[in-house]
């Protein structure tokens, strides 16, 4: 094996495969080829380039080229399990993109209905949409994902692995049941304080009791209509420039940093971060609708665009392009949270001490129903991709969310709302690393940190280095001995406690 040219040529489909996604979720463009990328670098992704990976990382003794074989190995098989999947991948992307609801008389895209479903005021109407999403979702994507996903779990038996699981887990080199563990004590730390104050903030802001609530519940929720007049939909990249700029970040000297805010039909609603070429060519990717999860959105990819738009670019491609992604999604809750900085809301969004107040109580609860939430993700994923038959997990899927989160889940998605390679533990993990990377940065830099040079300098020294070392590598540099979930915990519970 010539690892320098598989290296070139693994980049070079990296990027093609990043602009694929980008064109088609960004609606540009209704078709999505990645079958024929695949196709294009099928010769990547043999059984015999995964061994051969397997056996040169086995030998290394350099910790350097061992971290870098280690990436290229996981491309490697995550290219194998693609590349049986390819085609069908992409009719299922091309079926969603197409599909359409009829909602009272008129013709909605299904992506498109989200949107609907986060606006809807009247729970009546709210639960008419989900159940015709929830309808769809059973009867026309059901079937392909149930294709999908046992293609998937056989494909890993013949690598020789026992499962899905387990192969991901070599390959991630993570423990995943230490961290659902972690999880678990979250879940257990966090009950009574979730139970009482979501219950009752659902109540105030919607009139849903916590028993009779859906999960769609919780997208009008976190729409936060009475607070719309803070977050401007005009204002989203202004206000994000400008904090940035505070910190001595200039975007609008960041040319590698191309912003696609513009709302198309079939846009994806779900905001995100195409890194097509790291460090020059990095799309930010965000489907305006109004409200504070615009700005959430925003921010937390705007710390995927800022981490790699300021990464080296003389860094070795696995670091730039691989590595372990919870350190992004870290970076991309760093600047996510600045959301619940009280100096923010009351300087940058003219917000009154009051409405200030009641904005981080509910910013921090909401923050605490998504980590109950991938604690309740991880927890499925574990039963969805043991030795066991897909078939008939959607009991296990309802009765796992819903006791995480106390709402009622619908069972139809069991196969749709799981993540590619158990990636849910990069935002777990991303968590608990972003809750240890503040505590560091208050310590070394107030409370005002958001307004200070040498923060944003802090920032971009650490983004420079891209993923070329892990959270727990980051975190010893900075004096920290492990990822430590108590860091996460405690913060949730303060931040619920300290806004009531």
């Amino acid at each position: 094996m010539d690892l320098e040219k598989y290296r070139i040529k693994a980049q070079n489909y990296v990027s093609a495969l990043d602009k694929e996604y980008y064109l088609h979720f960004a609606g540009h463009k209704d078709d999505l080829n990645t079958a024929a990328i695949q196709e294009e670098y099928v010769d990547l992704f043999s059984a015999s380039n995964f061994q051969q990976l397997k056996k040169l990382k086995k030998e290394s003794s350099s910790p350097v080229e061992t971290s870098r074989l280690s990436s290229l190995l996981k491309l490697c098989g995550e290219g194998l399990l693609e590349n049986q999947v390819g085609e069908l991948s992409d009719e299922i992307a091309q079926l969603e993109a197409k599909s359409n609801l009829d909602i009272e008389g008129k013709e909605v895209s299904f992506r498109y209905s989200e949107t609907l479903l986060s606006n809807e005021s009247d729970k009546a109407k709210r639960d008419m949409l989900d159940d015709k999403r929830n309808d769809m979702v059973r009867k026309t994507f059901n079937p392909n994902l149930l294709n999908y996903w046992t293609i998937l779990h056989n494909e890993v038996e013949k690598l020789g692995f026992e499962s899905y699981k387990d192969f991901f887990s070599f390959l991630k080199n993570e423990d995943f049941e230490q961290t659902a563990g972690q999880m678990d004590r979250l879940l257990g730390e966090t009950a009574k304080l979730y139970e009482e104050n979501f219950g009752a903030l659902l109540f105030k802001e919607i009139s849903v009791n916590l028993q009779k609530s859906r999960k769609s519940d919780f997208a009008y929720l976190r729409r936060a209509t009475k607070f719309d007049r803070y977050f401007k939909k005009d204002l989203l990249v202004t206000i994000f420039k400008d904090t940035l700029m505070a910190m001595g970040i200039d975007v609008s000297r960041q040319p590698n940093i191309i912003l696609d805010v513009e709302e198309r039909k079939n846009k994806s609603p779900r905001a995100f971060c195409a890194t097509v070429k790291v460090p020059d060519e990095i799309y930010l990717v965000v489907m305006p609708k109004g409200g504070q999860d615009d700005y959430e959105a925003m921010f937390h990819e705007g710390g995927h665009a800022e981490h790699f738009s300021n990464t080296k670019a003389d860094l070795e491609f696995e670091f730039k392009f691989l590595g372990d992604n919870a350190v992004t999604e870290g970076y991309a809750f760093t600047l996510e949270h600045i959301m619940q900085d009280r100096q923010w809301l009351t300087g940058f969004l003219k917000m009154s001490a009051e409405d200030a107040k009641s904005f981080l109580y509910f910013s921090n609860i909401t923050k605490l129903w998504f980590c109950r939430r991938y604690a309740g993700k991880l927890n499925y994923e574990l039963v969805l991709h043991d030795r066991h038959p897909i078939v008939g997990k959607d009991e296990a899927y309802r009765e796992i969310l819903n006791g995480a989160n106390l709402m009622d889940y619908s069972g139809s998605d069991y196969l749709k709302d799981v993540d590619e390679g158990f990636y849910c533990t990069n935002y777990i993990r991303a968590w608990i690393f972003e809750a240890q990377l503040k505590d560091y940065i208050l310590r070394k830099f107030g409370s005002n940190w958001i307004k200070q040079k040498k923060a944003g300098d802090f920032l971009k020294e650490i983004w420079m280095y891209g993923q070329k070392y892990n959270p727990v590598e980051i975190l010893r540099q900075l004096d920290y001995k492990d990822l430590d979930a108590d860091y996460l915990i405690n913060s949730l519970i303060d931040g619920v406690n300290k806004n009531k």
